[in-house]
């Protein structure tokens, strides 16, 4: 009896699918902070290749903007959240995020290399870099 049901616990459990995640469909998340006219942290690390979700959090009371000239060149950039973003004939321009704000960058980075990014609110000095390998 003891035997018989190991065997149909076993046969149950080898009957169960099981999800497997492939990291060709899972997203890379990534979160900055924005707090007392700072970009936290001030570096980070994405995959050339690997679907990310940027987000950016702003904590301040006061506008920021997120300009990264080249990094949101990609054909399958998508943007998320409360944020204004301003485009022109190359693209992507800069995003305007409000107090309390979140705007949110889906893309997979096409190519390697360091990209810096800034906030180009007079006045606010903020930059930072983003780092694809």
């Amino acid at each position: 009896m003891k035997d018989t049901l190991w065997v149909i616990g076993l046969a149950l459990v080898l009957a169960t699918p099981t999800a497997t995640l492939s990291t060709e469909f899972e997203m890379e998340p990534v979160t900055v902070e924005i707090r007392s006219r700072i970009f936290i942290p001030q570096q980070i690390h994405l995959h050339q290749g690997r679907k990310t979700v940027l987000r950016f959090r702003n904590h301040d009371t006061e506008l920021h903007t997120v300009v990264a000239k080249e990094l949101f060149l990609s054909d399958d950039l998508n943007l998320a959240g409360n944020g204004a973003p301003e485009f022109g004939p190359e693209g992507l321009k800069k995003v305007i995020i409000p107090p309390d704000g979140l705007i949110e960058f889906q893309f997979t980075p096409a190519r390697t290399g360091t990209f810096s990014y800034l906030c180009d609110m007079p006045g606010h000095e903020m930059r930072a870099v983003i780092v694809v390998e």
